[in-house]
């Protein structure tokens, strides 16, 4: 690894199949314990919930290990570096979720939560930079984005990382 480099996070998609993975066991052991629960318990599970249960725990596995099987057929790496002047993060397959910034250019870190017409939108973590431009920090392969930030801080103090969440962000409208 490049001396240069202050801090680096990877994820294989064969490591966040493990998720997967154990996820679709504890959909079993959901089963498995409705099944003692209908056997040995103090009140009778209605057939209909026991029923409906075993399907849908079922499914979800299944459904569950698939994915574990695309990840693990499809071979990617998400990665987070950063050095004293770069900020790169690589999203496999998303252009929209990565980017490459000078560090100097970062304002803050913040949650932001965009409003619509409809209401409060999902909760979106990610860097605004200086131009007030946003960059998307998926979480989804366990990048701890309080982590990132104390190391940007290693290089710029000064950059925030608000608790609160941004709830003034609006979203133009967009036609269908």
């Amino acid at each position: 690894m490049n001396k240069d480099v202050v801090f680096h996070f990877s994820k294989t998609r064969a490591q966040r199949s493990r998720k997967f993975i154990y996820m679709a066991l504890m959909c079993w052991v959901y089963i498995g314990a409705i099944y003692l629960y209908s056997q040995f318990g103090a009140r009778a599970l209605p057939a209909s919930f026991v029923n409906i249960s075993y399907v849908a725990f079922s499914v979800s596995s299944i459904i569950l290990i698939v994915i574990a099987v695309w990840h693990h057929r499809h071979p990617a790496v998400f990665e987070a570096i950063l050095t004293a002047k770069r900020l790169i993060v690589r999203y496999p397959g998303s252009e929209r979720w990565s980017f490459d910034v000078a560090v100097d250019d970062i304002k803050r870190f913040e949650y932001r939560r965009t409003l619509s017409h409809a209401g409060d939108g999902i909760t979106q973590h990610g860097i605004v930079m200086k131009d007030g431009t946003f960059h998307h920090c998926s979480m989804n392969y366990d990048l701890n984005l309080n982590t990132l930030h104390k190391a940007v801080q290693q290089v710029r103090p000064d950059v925030e990382f608000p608790k609160t969440v941004n709830k003034r962000v609006e979203e133009p409208f967009r036609a269908c």
